[in-house]
C-alpha cells in the first residue's frame, strides 16, 4: 500500500510516504507506507527492541526521516522540528524534563538555592506551557480563563491536584509521569503520542489513566498508544501497527491483529533462554570466586521519620530486613518507597541523623555511609533516568564498582574481567563498546543490572526493574533474580506496581501507604501468595 495515492491523502489525518529512518548507523523501517484516517484511533504494538518508539520520535518531529516524507491533514506541522501539533510523552521526554529540573542524581535529597526548585504549580503554569515570551504579542496564546478551566480538568482526571505545591524533584517516578502528561494535554495537541504511558504507574493510576484515555478519545482526541503489553491498547483503539525488528510487520483493525502470530509470539516469549541455561550463566561462580560475606542483619531501621518539605514522606518506620529473607515493596506512587530506598542506598542526608543500621554499621559519618554502600547493588528508574546515555556498556557496568553515574576512574584488567563476565550473563557480549543510548529501553535496563551486581552486593535492590519493558524481557530478569538469589544468597528487595510479577523467591512483604507502613510480613499471609503468573 503506497502513501502516495490522492484518495488515501484526502482522507487521513497522517501518512507516511516511503519513509525510511536512521537509528545509529543503520537504517530501518525501510520505504514504510501507512496511513491513518479521520475516524481512526491507532495503537503501535512491539517488543522492547522493535523500535516502535522510533515511530513515536518521527511523529513528533523529534526524528527526521531520510527518506520520504510524514504528511499531516493540518498546517501548523512542521516536519523539521517539533511541534506543538504532535506532542509526545514517552521515556525520553521524562528524561529531559527530569534533566532540566534537577542536574544530578541525588538533587530530590540534596538541592540546594538553585537547584529543584520548581513545583508542579510553575511547571504547569501558562507561561511555561505555552512558552509565551513576556516582550512580543503571542498569536498562539490562550485566554486566560479558558487555559485555567482546562487545567483544573486535567489536574482533575489525572488526580495530581494535591501535588500542586510540591518541587518537581520531590515527585515519584510514577506522580512525575502524570504530570508530564497534564502538560502535554494543556499544549492542545492535534495529536498526542503516549510512548508507554502505563509504565511507573500504581494500580489505582493506571485505572485512572485508562479512564482518561477513553475520555479524551470520545472526546475526538486523536491519540496514539505505543505499548509492549498487548492489554495495553485502549479498547476505544480501531487499529494496530505490529512493529517488529524495525519493520512495520502488520497493519489493520485491531480484533485482527490481535489474533496475529506475533502478538501470540509475544505473550509465549518464545525466544527466551531456559531456566536451565540461566542457572548455568549466573551460578555460583562469581567473577573472582571470593567467598561472599554473610550479615544476620543487612538492614534495620527503628522509628524512622524523613520530612519532605511540610510532609513526612516517612512516618515512624520500624523494620528489619534479616538474612535469607527477600522483601518485595509495595504500595502506591507517592507512598514512600523511594525514600526508604535512598537511606538504604546511602542517598538521602538525613539517613545520619536517624536510627538506622545497614549491614551493622550505623551511618552516622561519610565514612561510615560509603563503608555500607559497598555492599549494596541497586537499579531504579531515577538511576536509569539520569544516566548518561553516551557512557559504552562496558563503562556503564564498570561504573558499579564505584556507585557513580558514569565512570570516572581507572578499572582494573581484574575489573574490567567482572565486567564482560556480567554482561555476558545478562545476554550482551557484543556491545561492550555500543554507546548505551544505542540500545533499547530493555538492553538499557540490562546493563544497569549487570552495573548492580557487578561488586559482588550482598544486598540487591532493583525498584521497578521490570519497568517499560516487553514481556520477553520482564521474565528474563524475573528469572534471572530468582537464580541470582538461589545461587549466592544475595538478599533481595524489589520494588514494583505488579505484584503478579513478582520474582518467586519473595519470602516477605512491606507494604506502604503514606509514608506509614500497612504491612510488613511473611509473603503467604497477604494477597500476594498466589503464584505469579505469565508476565
Amino acid at each position: 500500500m503506497s502513501g502516495r495515492s490522492p484518495d488515501n491523502f484526502r482522507s487521513a489525518f497522517f501518512v507516511f510516504d516511503e519513509v525510511t529512518l536512521r537509528a545509529g548507523n543503520r537504517r530501518v523501517f525501510p520505504r514504510t507506507n501507512w496511513v491513518c484516517r479521520a475516524g481512526e484511533q491507532w495503537a503501535i504494538l512491539g517488543s522492547d527492541n522493535s523500535g516502535k518508539s522510533l515511530l513515536a520520535q518521527a511523529l513528533a518531529g523529534r526524528r527526521v526521516p531520510v527518506r520520504g516524507e510524514i504528511r499531516f491533514s493540518f498546517p501548523e506541522y512542521d516536519r523539521l522540528s517539533p511541534t506543538p501539533g504532535v506532542v509526545l510523552v514517552s521515556p525520553d521526554t521524562h528524561r529531559a524534563a527530569v534533566a532540566e529540573v534537577s542536574s544530578f542524581y541525588q538533587s530530590r535529597w540534596h538541592s540546594g538555592p538553585g537547584e529543584g526548585r520548581l513545583t508542579v504549580s510553575q511547571f504547569l503554569a501558562q507561561e511555561d506551557v505555552e512558552e509565551i515570551n513576556p516582550f512580543e504579542v503571542n498569536p498562539r496564546r490562550s485566554p486566560r480563563a479558558a487555559y485555567a478551566r482546562r487545567r483544573r480538568t486535567f489536574a482533575r482526571l489525572l488526580g495530581i491536584g494535591p501535588l500542586r505545591r510540591r518541587r518537581l524533584t520531590y515527585l515519584s517516578n510514577g506522580e512525575m509521569r502524570r504530570v508530564l502528561l497534564v502538560r502535554a494535554l494543556l499544549q492542545a495537541p492535534r495529536l498526542l503520542v503516549l510512548d508507554e504511558p502505563f509504565a511507573g504507574l500504581d494500580a489505582q493510576t493506571r485505572v485512572r489513566l485508562r479512564g482518561v484515555i477513553r475520555k479524551l478519545m470520545q472526546d475526538g482526541l486523536k491519540m496514539l498508544v505505543v505499548t509492549s503489553r498487548p492489554d495495553e491498547i485502549p479498547e476505544q483503539a480501531t487499529h494496530v501497527l505490529l512493529v517488529n525488528r524495525q519493520r512495520v510487520a502488520a497493519r489493520g483493525t485491531k480484533c485482527k491483529m490481535l489474533r496475529h502470530p506475533l502478538v501470540k509470539h509475544l505473550r509465549a516469549a518464545r525466544h527466551l533462554p531456559s531456566a536451565t541455561t540461566l542457572g548455568r550463566q549466573v551460578g555460583p561462580g562469581a567473577a573472582d570466586g571470593r567467598p561472599a560475606r554473610t550479615f544476620a542483619i543487612p538492614v534495620a531501621m527503628d522509628n524512622v521519620t524523613i520530612q519532605g518539605g511540610s510532609r513526612p514522606l516517612l512516618n515512624r518506620v520500624t523494620w528489619t530486613l534479616r538474612r535469607g529473607e527477600h522483601w518485595a515493596l509495595l504500595g502506591p506512587n507517592g507512598s514512600g518507597k523511594t525514600t526508604l530506598l535512598s537511606l538504604i542506598q546511602g542517598d538521602h542526608p538525613q539517613a545520619y541523623a536517624q536510627n538506622i543500621r545497614l549491614f551493622g554499621i550505623r551511618p552516622d559519618s561519610t565514612q561510615a555511609l560509603w563503608q555500607a554502600r559497598q555492599f549494596v547493588g541497586w537499579l531504579s528508574p531515577e538511576l536509569h533516568l539520569h544516566y548518561p546515555l553516551e557512557w559504552s556498556c562496558l563503562d556503564a557496568v564498570c561504573s558499579g564498582f564505584f556507585d557513580s553515574i558514569g565512570l570516572y576512574q581507572a578499572c582494573t584488567r581484574r575489573q574490567h574481567q567482572r565486567a564482560r563476565h556480567w554482561l555476558r550473563r545478562v545476554g550482551l557480549p557484543r556491545h561492550e563498546q555500543t554507546p548505551l543510548g544505542e540500545l533499547s529501553p530493555g538492553g538499557q535496563r540490562l546493563v544497569l543490572l549487570a552495573r548492580a551486581l557487578v561488586k559482588r552486593p550482598r544486598l540487591l535492590v532493583l525498584d521497578e526493574p521490570c519497568q517499560s519493558l516487553d514481556r520477553a524481557h520482564r521474565q528474563l530478569i524475573l528469572t534471572m533474580v530468582d537464580q541470582l538469589v538461589s545461587a549466592t544468597g544475595v538478599s533481595l528487595i524489589f520494588v514494583t506496581h505488579h505484584p503478579q510479577e513478582m520474582p518467586a523467591c519473595i519470602t516477605h512483604v512491606l507494604e506502604l501507604k503514606a509514608g506509614r507502613i500497612a504491612y510488613a510480613g511473611p509473603r503467604q499471609e497477604t494477597v500476594w501468595q498466589s503464584p505469579r503468573p505469565n508476565p
